[in-house]
């Protein structure tokens, strides 16, 4: 461990406008003030405009300049396509759209429909050519919870969805990893996963990642002949009036996966192995460049993230899919389940303890 003990014996003040800190941060050696001007972290859920202020008064914060890079979707997908020139890969896709723009195969093709909206057209019908699966999702460029989100195949909606607000258009993960629930008929439902990402700096990178993870879950069987039933599609139902919610923890998890998918496809140890690297190569992209074309390196800044992610069989193998990475998420069953949850998370971000049980060093 690289620092001195005053640094670790250190009280930090914190002010935080997040009930979740207030609740679970619990630490000795961190103490909530009301007063910013007196904090030596600033831990909040708003955006900040300026930095200038905190880095002169040597004030450590958990956001970094120009991280909406990756937390809006628009940005994400266009920072994305640097994956192609930063790996080189040794094989060109068979799809000549995906191929030319360099997407990488963590990300669905996406196209935003204010600036591509021709290009998807064009796109759109040479899949129909083929005989290609041609759903798509269509997403607002800047909400949460799947909010104001479509899964359609027809062009003619898609061209329309446009007009309630910015949008763009994600290709459809029409093949993904399915979960076999005990109390359901069917070939299972849609899951996706959410981890939790920690950055403490960007030259040189450090990026860990929180090694337990959550579930989110569809309620019906999947399948593509209802494209607008909700609780087949869909997987946020925590935010939906007398929708069920299943719950269910990450060893749990692991164990119905490798019983189902183990054997057939690759454990879950393998599938996480490959998730990490999906989330350094995201990092890659998104700081090659300096600013305001990459996220800045600032040396007050820390950050906490939630990745969400799915799971597709692409060639018979398993690959992570990237549904959207959030700046300040819920982590009320994080704390819900474990109550040291934010301690862990600041003593990794603000005092430097890298040994943390349950944190993993992805950086390299």
């Amino acid at each position: 461990m690289s620092i001195g003990d005053s640094r670790l014996d250190r009280i930090w003040k914190v002010y935080t406008d997040h009930d979740l800190v207030t609740q679970y941060l619990t630490d000795k050696h961190y103490q909530l003030v009301d007063d910013p001007e007196q904090a030596d972290l600033i831990f909040v859920m708003k955006q900040l405009q300026d930095f200038r202020h905190e880095i002169l008064e040597e004030k450590l914060v958990n956001q970094f300049p120009f991280e909406n890079l990756i937390t809006n979707k628009e940005l994400l997908a266009l920072v994305a396509r640097r994956w192609k020139s930063l790996n080189n890969p040794t094989s060109t896709d068979s799809d000549p759209y995906v191929d030319s723009q360099g997407s990488p195969p963590w990300l669905a093709t996406t196209f935003n429909l204010t600036y591509e909206l021709t290009q998807f057209a064009v796109y759109f019908q040479y899949r129909e050519d083929q005989h290609l699966d041609n759903t798509w999702i269509i997403k607002p460029i800047n909400l949460t919870r799947s909010i104001d989100m479509s899964v359609t195949n027809s062009l003619d909606m898609i061209l329309r969805l446009p007009e309630s607000g910015p949008k763009i258009a994600c290709k459809y993960v029409s093949s993904p990893v399915l979960l076999k629930i005990p109390e359901m008929e069917g070939n299972g439902v849609k899951f996706d996963v959410r981890y939790v990402l920690l950055l403490r700096s960007i030259r040189p990178l450090k990026l860990y990642v929180h090694k337990i993870f959550w579930l989110r879950f569809a309620n019906k069987p999947y399948s593509l002949n209802e494209l607008d039933d909700y609780e087949t599609h869909f997987t946020v139902m925590n935010y939906r009036p007398n929708a069920f919610l299943r719950q269910m923890n990450c060893e749990t998890f692991i164990s119905m996966y490798n019983e189902q998918h183990g054997h057939k496809e690759e454990p879950w140890s393998a599938v996480e192995q490959r998730i990490f690297q999906m989330f350094r190569e995201i990092f890659q992209c998104a700081t090659i460049e300096e600013a305001p074309l990459g996220i800045d390196s600032c040396s007050s800044s820390r950050a906490l993230y939630a990745a969400d992610l799915m799971l597709d069989i692409v060639d018979n193998k398993v690959q992570p899919k990237l549904l959207e990475i959030n700046f300040t998420p819920d982590c009320h069953r994080a704390c819900t389940f474990y109550p040291n949850f934010y301690n862990q998370v600041f003593n990794v971000l603000f005092r430097d303890i890298t040994d943390e049980q349950d944190v993993i060093d992805i950086s390299q």
